[in-house]
């Protein structure tokens, strides 16, 4: 039994290391060495556990892009718990960090995509329902992702700590009124 424990701690040091590494520094610049030794392991359990650098970044995506705890909450209350995730979560950029930083690299880029069409968007899309809840899951991805991109992947001046709160609240607003759309 120790030994199960050890390969899931050990498992679980790189998915950690892999999503720091490559929401900083994105695929190219991740080398399986540096996850390994952030990790505190020897590089060849990359391929052990995940049998390659790919297969390693479709983990660490994997573990982390997820919205249905979101969705399984209060109805009423999902852009205040989507806000808070958001914004609250410390490390709330890495997955879309990790998308973005990794976007040159022909796999990581489908790897990306993938996973962001059957984690989130179609998810959300069957949630949100009719009528057109795939182009409501969309535009709920661009306003996101392009809030999070403004606040703290580049971040703009007019994002800055004065104003976040007033930022979070027209976030909400902006959410539920595309949410709101397919209401009876």
């Amino acid at each position: 039994m120790a030994r199960q424990r050890d390969a899931d701690r050990t498992r679980a040091a790189l998915l950690v290391a892999a999503r720091t590494l490559f929401s900083t520094r994105g695929f190219a610049n991740t080398g399986v060495r540096d996850v390994a030794d952030l990790a505190g392991v020897n590089s060849s359990l990359v391929g052990r556990y995940f049998g390659s650098k790919q297969g390693l970044f479709r983990a660490a995506l994997d573990s982390v892009l997820d919205i249905t705890p979101v969705l399984q909450g209060d109805r009423r209350r999902f852009c205040a718990d989507m806000v808070s995730a958001l914004c609250d979560t410390p490390d709330a950029r890495g997955p879309l960090a990790m998308m973005i930083l990794s976007a040159a690299d022909p796999e990581a880029h489908a790897t990306s995509v993938e996973l962001l069409q059957t984690k989130v968007l179609t998810p959300l899309a069957e949630w949100l329902g009719p009528p057109d809840g795939e182009w409501r899951a969309a535009r709920l991805h661009i306003l996101w992702s392009g809030f999070l991109t403004s606040w703290r992947l580049l971040p703009i001046q007019a994002l800055d700590d004065t104003r976040i709160a007033s930022a979070r609240r027209w976030l909400e607003d902006a959410t539920q009124a595309i949410v709101d759309e397919g209401a009876p």
